[in-house]
């Protein structure tokens, strides 16, 4: 061990002779030297534990926040997941109970009408009871379809296929779901006439747009439909003269169970945009809108077009 020592030297004069003493003393200093080294080593291993105990801190808090995060995500979902059980379960009560009640109420005019033979008042009421079946099963239609889309059971399955036969088809289709002098003004443009798509995933889409412009537009209406490819891309467009979307109804315009408030008592679930959205998407399309209050909407699906090799190899 090495021993450390403090010399003192003290001069002194003699009272007598005037000579110089000189004395001194030695001082010992080991111990001091070191308790002092072990303070400073003391003093290091603290400022490491407290960096080691900052640095968890940190990670706590850090972890904390994500916790947080992931805990208002959960509640946000849970908080969007309810709104969309109410509307589910205000659609579906509105929507099931009226098509219901005419069934009931049209079952029992035929048994009084059968009575007496009314031909004419039977065969209108067994119309009415058709179209609150078909009403019915067109829900339970679109609940499936977003249940599908949801457990992700629908894939594309990509053909290539004549747009304009498709469209020119579903316009013929549709005539019969027109009201009044309701007319479907179809007009394909462009050179080319076919697409590679998902043929059954396209065709609902027009569907779901072509009965949303004839259930909300008046019965003197036109409902436009265009088609039209390019070498970059086909679009679809769709537009009526209807009641139009409010600007604040927007941004939720493709959720599930949403539906304008300018609806009023017009029939429908809430699903159809939505569902026409999901496809699109699963199409890698999209789908644009613009709408004014009392003037009409028009709807435009894009979709990027296949090179030609790609539809070549898909056609073989």
């Amino acid at each position: 061990m090495e021993v450390i020592f403090h010399f003192v030297l003290a001069l002194a004069r003699t009272k007598y002779s005037g000579r110089i003493v000189y004395a001194g003393f030695i001082h010992d200093l080991t111990r001091e030297k070191e308790a002092e080294g072990k303070l400073q080593d003391y003093a290091a291993q603290l400022e490491v534990q407290v960096e080691e105990r900052t640095h968890s801190l940190r990670m706590s808090v850090d972890a904390l926040k994500r916790t947080q995060v992931e805990l208002n995500q959960s509640l946000d979902k849970e908080k969007e997941l309810g709104q969309l059980k109410s509307r589910f379960v205000s659609i579906a009560s509105h929507e099931f109970r009226t098509p219901l009640s005419l069934v009931q109420l049209s079952a029992s005019l035929i048994d009084r009408y059968a009575e007496s033979l009314d031909q004419k008042n039977i065969g209108k009421h067994v119309g009415k009871i058709k179209d609150a079946v078909l009403n019915i099963t067109a829900i339970l239609n679109d609940f499936l379809s977003l249940e599908k889309l949801d457990s992700g059971m629908i894939k594309p399955s990509l053909s290539h296929f004549n747009l304009s036969e498709m469209a020119e088809e579903i316009t013929r289709e549709m005539q019969i779901v027109l009201r009044g002098k309701q007319k479907i003004i179809f007009k394909h443009r462009g050179t080319g006439q076919k697409i590679t798509l998902d043929q059954n995933l396209l065709k609902n889409c027009i569907i779901i747009l072509i009965d949303n412009a004839i259930k909300y537009s008046g019965d003197d209406s036109q409902i436009q439909f265009y088609t039209k490819i390019n070498d970059h891309n086909c679009t679809i467009r769709i537009c009526d003269d209807g009641i139009g979307i409010p600007e604040s109804d927007h941004k939720h315009l493709f959720e599930a169970f949403f539906r304008a408030h300018n609806t009023g008592n017009i029939s429908g679930n809430g699903l159809g945009l939505s569902i026409l959205s999901r496809y699109t998407g699963l199409m890698d399309g999209q789908v644009s809108f613009k709408s004014r209050v009392n003037r009409g909407t028009l709807f435009t699906l894009t979709f990027a077009q296949k090179k030609n090799h790609e539809q070549k190899s898909i056609d073989n």
